[in-house]
């Protein structure tokens, strides 16, 4: 048996092994302690970030794999769903929609498609140009959005829109879910205390074509009489021939309107041009720092309200132009939500007034439109 000669607690051969590893570290120069400095790599990808550049990984939905170039197919899809967002669909129907046809998977054998998914490759600022950092858009030193080297899907006014859609709903509606199972649920009212009615299962369900499956009713539990109920089928088709018949008039009426840009374009771009304007003084020393933060505040504010203003005006036109639908069997297709962004268009509700006690005919006279 050899034996080791050992200093200390190691071997001899393993105290020199340790050495030779040590200068080949000094050799490479020192990258691995390098790699272990998150304050050196977060400048290092704020620096790339700055440039435009992509910070790496697989590209997201809506470009082909080198992260640049606009995948042509998956960027319909994407504008599609945004044209549907504009005209009232929710990102939950998108999402199963996508689901059932296989679309927006990113990556190869991802099957799952999570809702906050669907919503960030629908509001992405990636979509329009903007380079992100941390989940915000990364300023310029101006004041500007930093431009990505890729190719946009969106114009800033049509991305600007949909997030502004998006923000919208969850700030009228924190933590509800959207859904709809019925046309009129939440449109329609009671013509006697004019609470809203929704929609509910008749009681007697029957396979048979020609028997009520749902019913309109005022709902006690609700804060409503009660005293008013009316079969639904009957309810909805003569609701949509009035809506399709009206929207078909006014579009066979219509002038072609000239298209007005919004009037606050020449505050917003005041706006950005004075913190532009600080931001440069600052940086070459004509005021101080802690003058610029007293500042900056307050345009910034009103920097933000006014972009989201601007999408607004942009969702609105947009919507107005995604609307109209030229007949019945187009209209029976589309999502509920979809629907009744149609029926508000040209009404703001629908009264249902007492028809009596016991099995009457549809009197088309007692469902009173409310036109916008």
């Amino acid at each position: 048996m050899i034996a080791t000669r050992q200093t200390g607690l190691f071997p001899v051969g393993a105290r020199r092994r340790s050495a030779r590893s040590a200068g080949r570290r000094q050799e490479r120069g020192g990258r691995r302690s390098r790699k272990a400095r998150p304050a050196e790599r977060s400048a290092a990808g704020l620096e790339l970030a700055r440039q435009g550049k992509s910070s790496g990984g697989p590209a997201p939905y809506g470009w082909q794999k080198d992260g640049r170039t606009v995948d042509l197919v998956a960027a319909e899809h994407i504008r599609a769903a945004q044209q549907l967002l504009l005209a009232g669909v929710r990102i939950g129907t998108i999402r199963t929609d996508w689901q059932r046809r296989g679309l927006g998977h990113p990556r190869e054998g991802v099957t799952r498609l999570p809702h906050h998914l669907v919503e960030r490759m629908l509001t992405n600022p990636r979509l329009c140009g903007y380079r992100t950092y941390r989940g915000e858009v990364l300023l310029a030193d101006d004041g500007s959005p930093v431009i990505g080297e890729w190719e946009p899907i969106n114009t800033v006014e049509e991305w600007e829109a949909v997030c502004a859609v998006v923000a919208e709903r969850k700030q009228k509606y924190p933590g509800h879910s959207l859904a709809r199972k019925y046309l009129l649920s939440g449109i329609a009212r009671c013509g006697l205390c004019h609470s809203k009615i929704r929609g509910q299962v008749a009681r007697r369900r029957s396979s048979n074509p020609g028997v009520a499956r749902f019913s309109y009713q005022c709902s006690v539990v609700n804060g409503g009489c009660g005293k008013v109920g009316r079969v639904g089928e009957a309810v909805d088709e003569f609701v949509i021939s009035l809506v399709l018949a009206e929207q078909r008039e006014r579009a066979a009426n219509a002038t072609v309107e000239e298209v007005e840009p919004w009037a606050n374009a020449s505050e917003l771009a005041s706006v950005e041009k004075d913190i532009a304007d600080l931001t440069q003084a600052a940086k070459v020393k004509e005021i101080t720092v802690s003058t610029l933060l007293q500042l900056l505040p307050d345009l910034e504010r009103q920097r933000d309200e006014l972009k989201l203003e601007r999408g607004r005006f942009s969702k609105a036109r947009q919507q107005t132009a995604s609307l109209g639908v030229d007949s019945l069997e187009d209209f029976l297709v589309l999502p509920i939500e979809r629907q009744q962004a149609l029926i508000l268009h040209s009404l703001s509700a629908v009264l249902i007034h007492p028809a009596g006690r016991g099995r009457r005919k549809f009197d088309p006279r007692l469902i009173e439109p409310v036109w916008r």
